[in-house]
């Protein structure tokens, strides 16, 4: 199986990209726009993983990532990558002012950086499998969709748009044997939001449904086993 994940290179991603190419069979390419001393020890480490560095903010970068999507000959694509905001009041977070505070070309730079380059890529994959009458979708969503957090306005804005999308895209496909799924996590500690203010973990946790700490090896076990199962689940979502 041929496995494409966007921002493989830390975190989640990571994860997923070493939980994958633990099963010989499959083939990962991941995309990584920095971290590169993070990206030759996974490739180090698993010969089946292949990396390609594409900045998807840097337009240019994006359509010559997106032209060669359909020589990749991709099974699975997994839209996993997120541009954080580099926000001093809230580093570590996709927290931002209250919603009345907040400038409106803040929500469209996070939306032109975030949800077109992942439009951009499902589009071309979709195409591919068409031709291919097969392929699965999978997207990274989250838990906060349901239990909101103050200040998070643009982030879950983005996201609820991606899962109205993920819907979309699997109706349209379902007869090409193309299926859609998203999976939602909630907070996880990362390298990302390792340094995050603690009163704000303790406000992103008490907001969250199970009121735990996720970790991102349990999430890439989960994909793991759901893309390792013969029958397909009915819900576009996969339970955490």
């Amino acid at each position: 199986m041929r496995i494409l994940i966007t921002g493989g290179s830390s975190g989640l991603g990571r994860s997923m990209v070493e939980k994958l190419a633990s099963k010989e069979k499959n083939h990962i390419i991941f995309t990584y726009n920095n971290s590169i001393e993070n990206v030759k020890s996974i490739c180090k480490a698993n010969s089946n993983v292949t990396s390609i560095k594409c900045d998807f903010t840097n337009k240019n970068e994006l359509i010559c990532f997106i032209k060669q999507i359909k020589n990749l000959d991709i099974d699975v694509l997994i839209n996993n990558y997120y541009c954080w905001p580099k926000n001093p009041l809230f580093p570590g977070t996709f927290l931002e002012k209250h919603f009345h505070k907040i400038d409106e070309s803040i929500f469209i730079e996070e939306y032109e950086k975030n949800i077109i380059p992942t439009i951009l890529i499902t589009q071309a994959a979709i195409k591919l499998f068409r031709i291919k009458k097969k392929g699965k979708i999978l997207t990274t969503l989250t838990s906060f969709l349901s239990s909101p957090t103050i200040g998070s306005s643009v982030y879950l804005s983005n996201k609820n748009y991606l899962k109205s999308l993920c819907d979309v895209w699997g109706i349209e496909n379902k007869k090409y044997n193309i299926t859609s799924h998203y999976f939602s996590p909630s907070f996880m500690i990362t390298g990302h939001t390792s340094k995050m203010d603690e009163r704000l973990v303790h406000q992103m946790i008490n907001s969250s449904e199970s009121k735990d700490i996720m970790t991102v090896d349990h999430v890439s076990n989960k994909i793991l086993s759901f893309l390792d199962e013969k029958n397909l689940i009915e819900s576009n979502e996969i339970k955490l």
